[in-house]
């Protein structure tokens, strides 16, 4: 029995797989007709079984990833996804996997091109007909469109944010509705506000006198989509109420024209209101308020004049015991300096005398004597000119120089100066570097440290004069000028066996005036010059002296990166000839006869034709007569009524292209610190060489005969830049970068704005920048129009889209420039170069 139920056993299960044939000869036809769709379908769909592998995948896959479906079976699949979305991709999966419930994520996927892509992965649980799990049915849909859009609406509303919040206005935006959705910071710190559903209610904060009216116009301006603007006050944050300027701008949706949002700012305008009040008052009460400050201001400045004489009479009589004081000094001191001067000259010549009684002349030794002769006298002349400048900081002229050689060179000069009794000494560092000076000051101060050094040997003595290489770092040494910086110098010391200083004598040594020798022996500059002279040289001085032991003071000049010129022998400047193209006409004016005869025969020699007059009545007379003149020559101190500086300017009003040359030995008078001389004038100091004249005058003429030429050339480039965009804020951003720039800026919202504004007065605008989706036409269509009215205006178009694109299509166009947004001024005013539209 037991076998015959194994037989009907085997029996039954034959005539069971007979039944289940036909169902499965039905599964295999429904499972290829869900291949065939799944295949078809234009997203990824999969199939996992029981355990989450995945046992099916459709041919998507490899439209999308460039391989087979069935390489994305099993754990296939994760190759393509990026790596740091499987955890939460699997946390999403494992949760519903646990109880058999859907899922949804969003992943990203790396496709055949290496682009991240993402999907929407969406995932059905299977069951069989007895409610056994079978597994998942998933659909994964690309969604990077929708993603992307998303991410570029963030960055739009963070850049938004970004340029409201750095914007010193209130800045808000209101749904179609006019619920406002935005404040910036400003808003809060204004009204104290911190909780978002009290900002938002302006009823609470709009003073209740200007509420009805206010509310009013923005309801009537939701309703039209006109732009709004009010005048209304704010409640701050004090409890106090501020006036503002409440203006707001609707935004339309492309396509439909539909509002989709309003934005505005307010902007204090309580200075505004405070002046409109003030003039809205009644005459008697200005009149009123205006006597009563009077009085007081008149009352106080009474006084305040009254104090200021006090106070001015009580410099005055200082000024004046100073002054006693100073001239006392000069008086002789200048006597004293000039001797020392005259001494060298003097000396000199009578060697130069006695060497030509000779039989034999030494040319070499007569040159020596001369050259030293004309040094003397180039100092002599130096030192009027300081101490009659001695208030202004003279001008340098510093150059690479070797200080060995400038040492050198002055020794001749220095032993005439010292006499027979005091012995000179050079200690020259071989390997000094050059340094970087005025040569002209330079040697001035060595030579008024080595006089100062005679006098304080009156009985002889050893002056020594070392070069010397020396570093400079921090910390500062105790041997060191204390506002020296830090660097390379090369320091020149002189240093005496003399008397030496005292304490208080050291104390005072750089004070102008000051001097311990008897009057008419010294005029006390000396020292304080020489100081000057190397704090305007960013050098240090220094100065060590005891009683009995003798002084040195050391000069610290600047090591120069540059090597100094090859020495060479100066010969006799020569003096450049008249222009032979064309006769040059000029006019000298001069009351000295000797001297405007000197000036007149140099000025003939050199080929020009010379116009001498005495004074600036006759001079003036010549320029009224139509008299052809090229360059005015004049003293600036003359007589009758008219200077130099006055006949300059009467001479530049008739001729402005007149080249103007001023000779004076002291112009202080006239011209202060050089302020008010003409700008084509230059000043040529008494004493002057012949080939000075000569220079100076040529370098005028030929300047003024090239400012003529560019004078026809120059054209202004400053001009109003139009500004066409609808976006405010992006219209206010605008306006103060140009601003900011230098330029001026006048705003159009839309293109028939800008036609009318443009049309009115061309010429006023140096470029227009155009916005490129303005709201009632194309920018490049606004463009046409607004060239075909001045062709040549140059166009930069603002727009957030390809810039590539339009800078192709207006390649040919150099007067045209695409400035992508955003922007910012130095972007902007790089476009605006390339325009050669520059700022002011």
């Amino acid at each position: 029995m037991g076998h015959a139920k194994r037989k009907g056993g085997a029996k039954a299960a034959a005539g069971c797989r007979e039944r289940k044939s036909e169902p499965e000869v039905v599964i295999a036809e429904s499972e290829s007709r869900f291949r065939r769709i799944a295949d078809s379908a234009p997203a990824l769909i999969w199939v996992s079984d029981a355990e989450g592998r995945i046992i099916f995948a459709n041919r998507h896959y490899e439209t999308v990833f460039g391989v087979t479906a069935t390489e994305m079976l099993g754990d296939g699949w994760q190759r393509v996804m990026v790596p740091g979305d499987l955890p939460s991709f699997y946390a999403a999966f494992m949760t519903a996997f646990a109880t058999h419930q859907p899922f949804r994520t969003e992943v990203r996927f790396i496709d055949k091109d290496g682009a991240i892509r993402w999907y929407r992965c969406e995932g059905a649980p299977r069951f069989d007909t007895g409610g056994t799990f079978l597994g998942y049915t998933g659909l994964n849909i690309d969604i990077s469109e929708g993603r992307l859009a998303e991410e570029e609406l963030r960055r739009s509303e963070a850049k938004f944010r970004t340029i409201a919040e750095s914007m010193p206005q209130i800045v808000w935006s209101s749904l179609p509705d006019g619920r406002h959705d935005y404040f910036n910071q400003r808003w809060f710190e204004f009204t104290g506000h911190s909780e978002w559903e009290n900002a938002r209610d302006w009823r609470s904060i709009v003073h209740p006198q200007d509420w009805p009216k206010a509310h009013l116009a923005w309801q009537e301006a939701l309703k039209t989509g006109e732009p709004y603007e009010y005048e209304f006050r704010l409640r701050r944050r004090d409890g106090d109420y501020q006036w503002v300027l409440a203006r707001a701008l609707p935004v339309y949706e492309d396509g439909n024209g539909e509002i989709v949002r309003w934005f505005g700012t307010c902007t204090d305008i309580e200075d505004q209101i405070a002046a409109r009040q003030a003039l809205a008052r009644s005459q008697e009460e200005l009149e009123q308020v205006v006597g009563e400050r009077t009085a007081e201001l008149q009352a106080a400045n009474e006084k305040l004049l009254k104090e200021i004489a006090e106070r001015e009479q009580a410099e005055e009589a200082l000024r004046q015991a100073q002054k006693m004081e100073a001239v006392g000094q000069l008086t002789g001191g200048v006597a004293h300096d000039f001797n020392n001067l005259l001494t060298v000259i003097s000396g000199n010549l009578e060697a130069l005398l006695r060497r030509l009684d000779k039989d034999e002349i030494d040319f070499s030794r007569i040159k020596s004597a001369a050259e030293n002769a004309m040094r003397g006298a180039q100092r002599a002349a130096t030192l009027t000119e300081r101490l009659l400048a001695f208030a202004r900081r003279q001008p340098l002229a510093p150059k690479p120089v070797d200080p060995n050689r400038l040492v050198t060179e002055m020794v001749d000069l220095l032993r005439r100066t010292l006499g027979e009794t005091i012995e000179l000494k050079t200690e020259l560092a071989e390997d000094a570097w050059p340094i970087l000076a005025d040569v002209n000051h330079l040697e001035s101060a060595i030579l008024n440290l080595a006089v100062n050094a005679r006098d304080a040997m009156p009985e002889g003595g050893v002056l020594t004069i070392q070069t010397v290489n020396r570093s400079v770092s921090e910390p500062r040494a105790s041997d060191l000028d204390p506002d020296m910086e830090g660097g390379d110098y090369v320091c020149i010391c002189v240093a005496d066996t003399g008397s030496g200083m005292s304490e208080d004598t050291l104390q005072h040594a750089f004070d102008p005036f000051f001097t311990t020798k008897e009057v008419g022996a010294g005029t006390g500059l000396g020292l304080s010059q020489v100081y000057g002279f190397l704090k305007q040289s960013e050098g240090g001085i220094t100065l060590n002296s005891k009683v009995g032991q003798g002084t040195e003071v050391c000069l610290f000049l600047r090591r120069s990166a540059a090597m100094p010129e090859e020495a060479k022998i100066e010969p006799v400047p020569t003096a450049p000839m008249a222009d032979a193209a064309r006769v040059q006409t000029i006019l000298v004016v001069e009351d000295d006869e000797d001297v405007r005869r000197y000036s007149t025969s140099l000025l003939e020699e050199l080929g020009y034709v010379v116009i001498s007059c005495g004074n600036g009545a006759e001079a003036l007379s010549v320029l009224r007569a139509g008299t052809p003149v090229d360059l005015l020559f004049t003293d600036v101190g003359l007589p009758g009524g008219l200077n130099g500086r006055e006949l300059a300017e009467a001479a530049k009003e008739l001729r402005p292209e007149l080249g103007v040359l001023f000779a004076t030995a002291y112009a202080h008078d006239v011209f202060g610190d050089d302020e008010g001389m003409h700008p084509d004038a230059e000043i040529l100091r008494k004493p002057f060489q012949n080939a000075v004249l000569a220079q100076r005058v040529s370098e005028i003429l030929l300047r003024s005969r090239d400012a003529s030429r560019g004078k026809a050339k120059e054209a202004s480039t400053a001009r109003t830049i139009l500004v066409v965009e609808d976006e405010v804020l992006i219209s206010i951003l605008a306006v103060d970068l140009l601003e900011e720039l230098g330029h001026e800026a006048e705003t159009a919202a839309n293109a028939e704005d800008a036609i009318r504004t443009f049309v009115e007065q061309p010429d006023r605008f140096g470029a227009i920048m155009v916005d490129l989706g303005l709201p009632d036409r194309d920018g490049k269509e606004l463009a046409v129009e607004l060239r075909a009215i001045a062709p040549s205006v140059p166009i930069i178009f603002a727009t957030g889209h390809s810039v590539a694109e339009l800078e192709a299509q207006y390649d040919h166009d150099p007067r045209v420039k695409v400035l992508g947004k955003p922007y910012d001024g130095r972007g902007l005013a790089s476009v605006l170069n390339e325009l050669g539209v520059g700022g002011a």
